[in-house]
């Protein structure tokens, strides 16, 4: 049986394109779609949706997707499914892109290396990181959560005004925090340092 899986991360126009390429590619191929199936969003639902339907499919079962990225937006849950397709001997084909991922050693060999482009697309991100990190550092950058001196100094140009918000009694401390950008505890602290007359607030 050959199963039609559509998925799309935000809108439904996007699915409808999908369907549409897919209904072209089995018409020219005179492929005959025994079953759609439809997904959107993000969040690992989705992903187990797949899983589950190659899991449940018999050796020699097709699915088609419109383009890889619609296995899954992430290169290694795209490669744990293309070695499901493997291990379960049932064919994922991807339209757009011409892939096709099967029991052969070539299917096995391009996992491989989607596996090994991977690993190494981490090891760069995290090189990047660290480099950026280190050229901030050494520019004077601060980094990391601003200094509760530095969240309380945010306050002090307001210090008049936050005096009005306290004596409104329609304003709890979580809003009046809240306005200024700051935690309800820097909030307090400012309090504590900076103001004598303080009405307290549920």
């Amino acid at each position: 049986m050959t199963i039609a899986f559509i998925r799309a991360y935000n809108n439904k126009q996007n699915t409808d394109a999908q369907e549409a390429m897919i209904r072209e590619f089995a018409e020219c191929q005179k492929i005959e779609i025994g079953k759609w199936a439809k997904e959107v969003g993000k969040s690992p639902r989705a992903n187990r949706r797949l899983e589950g339907i190659v899991s449940s499919s018999s050796p020699g079962d097709e699915i088609l997707v419109s383009d890889i990225s619609r296995v899954s937006y992430k290169v290694i849950e795209i490669i744990h499914i293309l070695l499901l397709c493997i291990e379960r001997k049932v064919t994922l084909r991807s339209v757009s892109d011409g892939y096709v991922f099967d029991d052969n050693i070539d299917s096995k060999t391009l996992a491989f290396t989607f596996a090994l482009v991977s690993d190494i697309e981490k090891k760069l991100v995290s090189t990047r990181t660290k480099e950026a990190l280190a050229l901030s550092k050494t520019k004077g950058v601060v980094l990391g959560r601003p200094k509760r001196d530095q969240l309380e100094g945010r306050l002090e140009p307001h210090k008049e005004q936050i005096e009005k918000d306290l004596k409104d009694p329609s304003l709890t401390y979580d809003q009046i925090a809240e306005k200024y950008k700051v935690s309800l505890g820097s909030l307090k602290r400012f309090m504590k340092t900076h103001l004598s007359d303080k009405k307290k607030k549920k």
